[in-house]
């Protein structure tokens, strides 16, 4: 068995993780210090997140994929492979297109920007500059991700539906490990939590969780609930919901085997999502695959400041073996056994079907039939008319007589006439 982590299909997390190497860049471009660049981009990603939430509850997945994932400034942008001077300032030229489109307008933009200077302690200008640069680069990634894990328009909607979990309290408040004080819990700095780290890797307890603390590590900052009320957003219960009908073995092991329905024995390298508080993910193929490319663009450190590569790298490849099937197709228990489905009838043995190609030969038949019989018809009224005309002019010849009178019995005839 393969687990991978449910934060693997989290904007929020995908994010926080993915503009990390680029921090220094961006505090260059506005300016800012890097623990102010830090604070600043943290909660830029929340409100951003927060907008395209929003974005996507107004409109859907299609309006996401064209209008946001298919724009030309992320198109421009998605030309570079890594970050450096060339390619943040491509994202400058279109930062302002790509915040209002997914703000809405440019008002939000300024008091998302005030809100986080405050927090900050710098100006709202300085603030607006790293706010909107990131927007750009969130579509880009966020689009990336989307086109390399090949989501149609209904799967986008479904990952859109599944963030609001990874952003509620609870599960900030449980991913804090017990033996953190109460002011590193609520220090969301990531120096307090390197800090952190090694104090706890010096300590000589054996009971140590040092999986814990890597988890700490990744893990963004809570989220704060005023980018809702900022952007209008309403987060709904969505509880995701299998088909029982459809969940036997042999569904789960076309789709990824959910932790429930493990089988024992030689199926045991199946790709599934670990256990996390608050969090449920249904173990479907495509979001396996998702969090596993996810999980492959990240270790891929693509972000990170350095000169154009000469070759772009290639897009990442997922094995369906491990979210889709198995190579031993042989199956353990019965309810692992293939369903049989019914052989799909041949359409030239489908009666229907042969029923309807015989109703329009008669039908064409008998429309040729009488077309023939029409035009037989008409040539014989036509001949019939053309003879009848001939007859006619033949009587008509007949009746006039021509009468030839010489002229030597004219004069006879008057000489016996006189007599």
């Amino acid at each position: 068995m393969t687990t991978i982590s449910p934060t693997r299909v989290s904007m929020y997390d995908f994010l926080y993780q993915d503009t990390i190497p680029m921090v220094s860049l961006l505090a260059d471009t506005a300016k800012l210090s890097l623990p102010q660049a830090h604070l600043a981009m943290d909660a830029s990603l929340q409100a951003i997140i927060s907008a395209l939430l929003a974005y996507q509850q107004h409109q859907d997945g299609q309006t996401v994929s064209k209008k946001l994932f298919g724009r030309g400034a992320v198109k421009e942008l998605r030309q570079y492979n890594s970050m450096n001077f060339a390619t943040i300032s491509a994202a400058l030229y279109h930062r302002h297109d790509a915040a209002d489109a997914i703000f809405y307008d440019n008002a939000r933009v300024i008091k998302a920007s005030d809100y986080i200077a405050k927090q900050v302690g710098t100006t709202t200008q300085q603030i607006q500059i790293l706010l909107t640069s990131l927007c750009v680069i969130v579509l880009r990634e966020l689009a990336i991700l989307a086109e390399y894990s090949q989501l149609d328009n209904d799967e986008i909607n479904k990952w859109f539906a599944l963030q609001p979990q990874f952003l509620s309290s609870a599960r900030f408040t449980v991913s804090k490990p017990e033996n953190l004080s109460t002011e590193l819990a609520n220090n969301e700095s990531q120096e307090a939590i390197a800090t952190a780290e090694n104090s706890i890797k010096t300590k000589d307890s054996a009971d140590t969780d040092l999986s814990s603390i890597e988890q700490l590590s990744s893990t963004p900052p809570p989220f704060d609930h005023y980018w809702y009320e900022l952007t209008a957003f309403k987060p709904e219960n969505h509880e995701p919901v299998q088909d029982m009908q459809l969940a036997t073995g042999n569904y789960l092991k076309a789709i990824g085997r959910s932790p429930d329905n493990l089988q024992q024995g030689r199926h045991n390298d199946m790709l599934v999502f670990a256990d996390m508080h608050d969090i449920a993910l249904p173990h479907q193929r495509w979001l396996l695959q998702l969090a596993k490319i996810s999980d492959i663009y990240l270790s891929r450190n693509r972000l990170r400041i350095t000169s154009e590569p000469i070759n772009p790298p290639k897009p990442p490849l997922v094995s369906l073996g491990l979210i889709g099937g198995n190579s031993d197709n042989t199956p353990t228990t019965i309810s692992e056994k293939p369903i049989e489905y019914e052989p799909t009838t041949p359409l030239w043995k489908n009666p229907v079907i042969i029923i309807i190609i015989l109703v329009i030969s008669v039908l064409g038949a008998l429309a040729t039939f009488k077309y023939q019989i029409k035009k037989a018809d008409g040539t014989k009224l036509a001949v019939e008319e053309v003879l009848e005309q001939e007859a006619i002019e033949e009587r008509q010849s007949q009746d006039v007589a021509i009468v030839r009178v010489d002229d030597d019995d004219t004069d006879s005839a008057e000489v016996e006439k006189t007599e």
